[in-house]
């Protein structure tokens, strides 16, 4: 599917429609715009770009979706509009502003700090190839949870390929970067890894009996997530500028 294909989709055109809004006609007013450091007159261009950045984090030859049919991006654009609507609404009270506010003075000699509990979600999101298949669902379900809050801020941390890091910093996106680049390390000293990463897709689908143990099966099992992962950030990434495009004067 397109990116011109969506943007045509009824998903992305009823559903935002007055009488499927909520009560409030500013129940997106917190979905926020897009960071000033790379903004472009063209917002098309630029979501379809973020999207693509998602999409494309895990190479090809680590990919199995495109084998199993009903595995695609565009499966996570339904569950993630719905959600972010839900988001919204809880979120409405809190007033959040819209745009990111940038910071009067900044000690560029002083270490950022995530926060403990980015830390720890960070550092999990960085062993999913070595953690355990539960494990991972529940870091990479806390993470989209977050993703899916309208505070400006935390959509341009968690969502923004192309945000300005400082030295030493890290955002979701570098974290995946970094374990994307270890896992094209190891994959080339597992034999057969293809075909074994498509078995354990099966599996996990339950499309495929359980038998033998298949070697490496924990990076396997990461390697499904961390690519379900990224199509979920995608759509989420994509759902949240349609909606702020939709409410838009």
């Amino acid at each position: 599917m397109s990116f011109r294909d969506l943007e045509e989709d009824p998903l992305f055109v009823d559903d935002f429609s007055p009488e499927n809004r909520l009560s409030s006609p500013d129940w997106l007013s917190n979905s926020p715009t897009h960071s000033p450091y790379h903004a472009k007159p063209d917002g098309k261009t630029e979501v379809h770009k973020i999207v693509n950045s998602f999409l494309c984090l895990v190479p090809d030859e680590a990919k199995s979706s495109s084998h199993v049919e009903g595995t695609g991006y565009d499966t996570y654009l339904r569950d993630a509009h719905r959600q972010f609507r839900d988001y919204c609404g809880i979120c409405q009270r809190w007033d959040w502003r819209g745009t990111p506010k940038a910071m009067e003075k900044c000690d560029l000699d002083s270490p950022f700090f995530e926060g403990h509990f980015l830390k720890v979600l960070f550092d999990r999101m960085g062993r999913i190839l070595d953690q355990p298949y539960d494990v991972n669902l529940h870091v990479t379900s806390v993470l989209s949870k977050l993703s899916l809050l309208p505070h400006p801020h935390i959509h341009e941390y968690l969502l923004d390929p192309y945000i300005n890091l400082g030295p030493g910093c890290r955002s979701l996106f570098s974290v995946i970067v970094r374990v994307v680049g270890d896992l094209m390390l190891r994959i080339q000293r597992i034999p057969d890894f293809t075909p074994k990463l498509l078995l354990v897709r099966k599996r996990l689908l339950g499309l495929e009996p359980e038998g033998l143990n298949i070697d490496h099966m924990t990076l396997l099992e990461g390697v499904i997530v961390l690519e379900e992962f990224c199509k979920e950030l995608a759509a989420i990434a994509f759902v949240k500028f349609h909606a702020s495009a939709s409410t838009s004067p």
